[in-house]
């Protein structure tokens, strides 16, 4: 079938300002230019309260079709009435939800991530390989360029400018305290800190107020804090308007604010491992070593995961270093932009993605759509997995699996009975206990004997409280 004949769903957010509308909006923009059939899905509270008769329609989408393509928070993983579904779904954690884990294994038909590093990522927690596949973000080279108009911005020999919400996973904190530490009053220099998300995604958790305390400090060095919504064109004069965006993140699904400001002529500090290695060298920009570390609890906020998640972590001493090479570099700085400006614009626009997208559908449509897996097959197949890692003596690996399916299939009683052996073997009869009393209440129909073994099992555990 040809392209323009599918019938193609996009679900997720078209209006609001954060990375996901402006994905969704761009590459749907261009491929409706490109002739696609495409209608637009969005939440409830977007829902804009007056629309064209034309709007109206592009934004009614059909009731069944041909391919399915979910880019929003939090995913959906109900499955539409369309013969392809794509979830389409960052992740800045390295290890993934649990809930995830079966959904982007058996149910959807690809996934699609913004960087190689994502891509590594999810297939370091199960999931195969040749359905994940790697669709890179953009810009838009008629806003974001160098020859924008630079804001007018207090007067400064160097400016540095972090843009993005300021929360931990961005290495915010890490890059107040390197500025601080390396730069005093007496330098020429300003950090600019454009926050982003502070009423929306980010509410509550932003470190707005460790930056405020830094900046009423007479000793250090400037700091100029905003917060209020600015236009994309505004944008990008702010990054004209500064020498080099520094950006050093602990996880990041592409970096938008990195590609944004190195088409506008100013490199970027960034680590030298995760997503922006997809657009990021050593003629454009300034890297600072860093190692993936694991966090503490199989959680991210109040999600479990399939194993420890890991992060990016820099040394703060490396940051210093780095910020001060190029404070002490300006020459090299500007020939670092010039030609990190000719490498996005050539190769990372808006354009790029929506022909990565295309060919992804095309592809799509030539493939013979064949039987979903059976939610019975997919359960036996996953604790066949978990009993072989079991007894590889693999216990932690195997609970996992078992964990996953609970996470999908609660009623999966065999998955319950096995992690509480687990459980017990690794000596917490608290977590062994709750799986026992579910199986407890929910086992009329199985064997006497194995009923007894439950009610054994239970005295066990509560005996070693």
């Amino acid at each position: 079938m040809k392209t323009e004949a599918l019938k193609i769903n996009w679900v997720g957010p078209q209006f609001a300002g954060h990375s996901l509308a402006i994905v969704n909006r761009n590459i749907c923009r261009l491929l409706s230019k490109e002739h696609l059939n495409i209608k637009k899905k969005i939440p409830d509270l977007e829902a804009p309260l007056a629309l064209s008769d034309n709007e109206k329609q592009e934004f009614s989408p059909f009731p069944e079709s041909d391919l399915t393509i979910f880019h929003q928070w939090p995913p959906d993983w109900e499955a539409p009435k369309s013969k392809k579904w794509i979830c389409m779904q960052p992740w800045e954690y390295g290890a993934i939800p649990r809930m995830w884990y079966i959904p982007m294994k058996y149910w959807v038909d690809e996934v699609w991530v913004y960087s190689k590093y994502n891509k590594e990522s999810y297939v370091r927690c199960g999931i195969p390989e040749n359905k994940i596949h790697v669709i890179p973000l953009g810009v838009d080279e008629k806003v974001f360029h160098t020859d924008v108009e630079a804001l007018d911005l207090q007067p400064s020999s160097f400016r540095f400018l972090f843009v993005g919400g300021t929360i931990g996973r961005k290495g915010i904190d890490t890059l107040i305290q390197a500025y601080l530490n390396e730069f005093t009053a007496n330098d020429d220099v300003c950090l600019f800190i454009k926050d982003t998300g502070t009423q929306s995604f980010y509410k509550g958790i932003t470190l707005e107020k460790m930056i405020h305390e830094a900046m009423s400090d007479p000793k250090n060095p400037r700091i100029v804090y905003m917060d209020h919504d600015i236009s994309e064109t505004e944008l990008a004069g702010l990054y004209k308007a500064c020498d080099c965006l520094v950006h050093p993140y602990r996880g990041e699904g592409f970096g938008l604010p990195i590609a944004e400001a190195m088409a506008c002529g100013i490199p970027a500090i960034v680590p030298d491992k995760g997503s922006c290695q997809d657009f990021c060298n050593a003629e454009t920009a300034f890297f600072v070593p860093s190692k993936e570390v694991l966090l503490s609890e199989k959680k991210v906020s109040d999600l479990d995961t399939v194993d420890y998640p890991w992060w990016l972590s820099i040394d703060q001493n490396d940051l210093q270093q780095t910020i001060r090479f190029a404070y002490e570099n300006p020459t090299l700085v500007k020939k670092k932009g010039q030609e990190a400006s000719r490498q996005i614009l050539s190769s990372f626009t808006w354009k790029k993605s929506a022909l990565a997208v295309s060919e992804r559908i095309r592809q799509l449509s030539n493939q013979k759509s064949g039987p979903k897996t059976a939610n019975e097959d997919i359960i036996k197949m996953e604790l066949e997995y978990g009993n072989e890692l079991y007894q590889k003596n693999f216990m932690e690996d195997a609970l996992d699996i078992y964990l996953n399916l609970l996470s999908v299939y609660p009623l999966t009683l065999m998955a319950r009975y096995n992690a509480a052996i687990i459980y017990i073997q690794q000596k917490k009869y608290t977590a062994a206990i709750e799986h026992l009393v579910y199986i407890a209440t929910n086992m009329k129909k199985l064997d006497h004997d194995f009923q007894e073994n439950i009610q054994l099992m239970m005295k066990f555990c509560y005996a070693q409280l």
